[in-house]
């Protein structure tokens, strides 16, 4: 391969969609104007999100009501009114109480709210009527039946509990079996929970490293009448808690506390500003952290701050309106500004946000966050402390599937993508792509966009040779320009990637093209961000695809 287009490849690759999905870059070995880019890290403050993280899309998202908050609001409105009426205070119409649950309303939404599986679903219709009185009209079995997902919820449920995902980590795994045993005692399945699956979920609680996993899974065992203890979570607890604010994520301080039974003045002080956090599980568990008494803590717990969500006349709470970023967007960008020659120009809030996240010593961040933190602080430069270091500790430990399905597709293309950002090896790893695509012999074949990821992230992995079989006989150049006809800027980057790979020739009339057929991809208001379709919102993914074509 030509030495400027492995130069070009190795710029690296992208996690896209979900926690870590691989995308693929770009770039040309001729000689083109100066790409646009100047402003593109000034202008990515239309992307910023509330919490300092890069949002995926300019489009103001989460308006609309949903199972998770309003699970999670209406158990934090409810814990509000008992402990003021415990204290004494009144509990009249409009001081906090959330209003009762619209039946019909709710079972619509059980319906509708498909970015959950029918088991998470049932989990949180379960959360939203725990304050219910009970009955069989208010049930959440019969919600669940109603809207047509009680069946399949419970063999979800049951399912996982006998045999849960190997793809998911140990706290992800512990967290949706405390979960999905709690939503079977809700919906009186229980029994058909083995003793021998409790028992193994206890055990591995007394191994959870975090607390709020560990928490979840205690009362989820307690209520089946089965004793757990979070053993390697409560180890040195004192010492954790008294580490700094910083030093603890406020959920599982909060979760700690639970644990603990016992607040101290300490965890009181960084834990009350959370309650006005956009999130509404993080909100209901450090109110519940922040009602528990001992060492002097602080004022009465009816003394706390009213919630700041709001239950809806019907019942129900929406999404939080605070636009938030996620890692996921905030590498795309990392990756956009590399491309575009602005990495000694990246944000400030950025870099702050970033370092803070990655300065934690203890356990800190989910492994996915871990791994994404560091992959991103990795592509800016940046030193982002413990967290980051682990998470690269982390990558190169990480094992490659050895062939590539549809069952580990998201792991694989996580792992891929890790090993790639960090110059580690290919990889042993056997992938073939779906029947019919790339054959030479079919004409005018081409390649998918899940394939023309696979093909990227092997190339920018170092498994050129393997790119480069799986496109032989496709004109990648063709398909690019046909993207680009139709809209789909994504698409058509992954196939100008995927030539890269495969040595195919891009001609010098395509980069000359490029500005121009971009042109329409380009934000009305912040013109150095990109959409993935003309006339759509500005995203991260779109505008990190642009500059790998432009670079």
């Amino acid at each position: 391969m030509d030495p400027r287009r492995r130069a070009l490849l190795a710029l690296g690759t992208v996690v896209a969609a979900t926690a870590l999905g691989a995308s693929v870059l770009g770039g040309g070995p001729v000689e083109r104007p100066a790409p646009p880019g100047g402003e593109l890290a000034v202008q990515l403050d239309a992307l910023r999100g509330a919490n300092d993280l890069v949002r995926a899309t300019r489009a103001e998202v989460g308006h609309d009501p949903a199972l998770y908050p309003t699970a999670y609001g209406r158990l934090e409105a409810g814990l509000a009114v008992r402990h003021r009426g415990a204290e004494g205070h009144g509990q009249e119409q409009g001081q906090g109480g959330a209003p009762e649950l619209r039946f019909a309303s709710l079972v619509e939404l059980a319906r509708t709210d498909a970015l959950d599986t029918p088991a998470w679903r049932a989990h949180y219709v379960c959360l939203s009527l725990s304050g219910a009185e009970p009955g069989e009209s208010r049930s959440a079995a019969t919600v669940l039946e109603r809207a047509g997902l009680r069946k399949r919820a419970v063999q979800e449920a049951l399912g996982y509990l006998r045999a849960p995902d190997e793809e998911d980590d140990a706290l992800t795994s512990l967290a949706t079996r405390a979960a999905f045993l709690q939503t079977l005692t809700c919906l009186g399945q229980d029994d058909d929970v083995s003793r021998a699956t409790t028992n193994a979920l206890a055990a591995d609680t007394a191994r959870a490293e975090r607390a709020v996993p560990a928490l979840y899974a205690v009362e989820a065992l307690r209520g089946v009448g089965v004793r757990a203890r979070a053993a390697r979570a409560l180890r040195g607890a004192d010492t954790r808690l008294a580490a700094g604010c910083a030093g603890l994520d406020p959920i599982q301080r909060a979760g700690l506390t639970l644990l603990r039974h016992r607040l101290t003045r300490q965890t009181y002080d960084c834990l009350l500003p959370y309650l006005a956090d956009t999130d509404t599980q993080t909100r209901w568990l450090v109110r519940r952290a922040l009602t528990l008494g001992g060492d002097g803590a602080g004022g009465p717990a009816g003394s706390l701050p009213e919630p700041v969500g709001r239950v809806r006349a019907d019942g129900l709470v929406a999404k939080s309106p605070a636009q938030l970023g996620t890692l996921t967007a905030t590498y795309n960008a990392a990756r956009a500004l590399t491309a575009a020659g602005q990495l000694e120009h990246t944000p400030y809030w950025l870099e702050r946000r970033l370092t803070r996240m990655g300065s934690g010593t203890g356990a800190g961040l989910d492994p996915s966050d871990r791994l994404l933190l560091a992959m991103t602080c990795h592509r800016l430069a940046l030193s982002c402390g413990p967290q980051a270091e682990k998470g690269a500790a982390e990558a190169a430990r990480l094992k490659v599937p050895a062939r590539l399905t549809t069952e580990n597709e998201r792991r694989w293309y996580g792992v891929m993508s890790a090993r790639a950002e960090f110059g580690l090896a290919c990889g042993r790893t056997a992938v073939e792509l779906p029947d019919g695509e790339g054959e030479a012999e079919v004409e005018g074949a081409r390649l998918s966009a899940r394939s023309l990821r696979i093909v990227a992230v092997l190339a920018h992995a170092g498994c050129t040779a393997s790119a480069a079989r799986l496109t032989e006989g496709t004109d990648l150049v063709a398909q690019a320009r046909e993207s680009l006809r139709e809209g789909d800027l994504v698409t058509a980057s992954d196939a100008v990637q995927a030539a890269l790979a495969s040595d195919q020739s891009i001609p010098q009339d395509l980069w000359d093209d490029l500005p121009g057929l971009l042109r329409h991809h380009r934000d009305k208001e912040f013109p150095d961000l990109y959409a993935a379709s003309p006339g759509g919102s500005a995203s991260a993914e779109a505008t990190r695809a642009a500059y790998y074509l432009l670079a």
